[in-house]
């Protein structure tokens, strides 16, 4: 990793662990759930959420791999190397 790059380091892995949590969140619950001020939570329809869970895994799986890919291009290859 070159020092120019340093900075950005921490930032990415700070993106991939937000998205891996969500994926978590995700595969433990099968609620969403919307907030607005309006309205203290609506849950969303469980058949729609049933239906939009594969897109929305897929989707952040996406999201992950970007940030590996870049994580890999400042020379990060793993959670140690960032360390």
């Amino acid at each position: 990793m070159k020092l120019a790059n340093f900075n950005a380091v921490p930032e990415l892995i700070k993106e991939r662990d937000y998205l891996q949590g969500l994926l978590v969140r995700i595969g433990a619950e099968l609620k969403i759930t919307l907030k607005s001020p309006m309205l203290s939570t609506q849950d969303v329809r469980p058949d729609l959420v049933a239906r939009m869970l594969p897109e929305m895994k897929a989707v952040i799986d996406q999201g992950i791999a970007v940030v590996d890919e870049k994580l890999a291009v400042l020379g990060v290859y793993s959670d140690k190397e960032a360390a």
